[in-house]
């Protein structure tokens, strides 16, 4: 009787075990996703340093600042150099287009002229400046314009000729 009594507690507690493992468990996270519009970047305007005189002494850097403005004179600061007809300058733009509201980074913004080595010194580009006012996250029509200038030094060594080179600007959204 013993016997038989551990073989039917031994068949009940193997029949709950087997219940309790046959159950089913079910969870629920939340899921998401963030569609964007696809980004553009376009360039828009050349920038434009207008005519720059060199000077016959000293170092000049021109300095031509990021900004909307249509027509712009580069600043000179050191040396003698100077802008013989002011107003011919203006700054690049470039349009960009993402999503309302999306961040974004500069991850690239270079000057470059070609032939420039041994005549143009410190080329470089100024900080990007946004038409909406806020850099790095798009207005709420989802696309803004960017306003870059840039900057060099001159001699009175610099060779007298037209320099012609590219500025390029890489985006990175987040």
């Amino acid at each position: 009787m013993k016997l038989a009594l551990v073989l039917a507690a031994a068949v009940a507690t193997l029949a709950v075990a087997g219940s309790a493992a046959a159950a089913p468990a079910t969870a629920t996270v939340n899921s998401s996703i963030n569609v964007v519009s696809p980004a553009a970047l376009t360039g828009t305007r050349d920038l434009v340093f207008g005519t720059i005189a060199k000077p016959t002494v000293g170092t000049t850097t021109v300095t031509l600042t990021s900004s909307a403005s249509g027509a712009a004179t580069p600043g000179v600061a050191g040396g003698n150099g100077f802008v013989p007809t002011p107003g011919l300058a203006h700054a690049a733009t470039f349009h960009l287009i993402g999503t309302a509201g999306q961040t974004y980074s500069v991850a690239t913004n270079a000057l470059s002229f070609t032939g420039a080595a041994g005549n143009l010194a410190t080329v470089g580009a100024e900080t990007p400046v946004a038409a909406s006012g806020t850099l790095n996250t798009l207005p709420a029509g989802g696309a803004d314009d960017l306003y870059i200038g840039g900057h060099f030094d001159i001699t009175s060594t610099t060779a007298v000729q037209v320099y012609s080179g590219t500025l390029s600007l890489t985006i990175n959204f987040n």
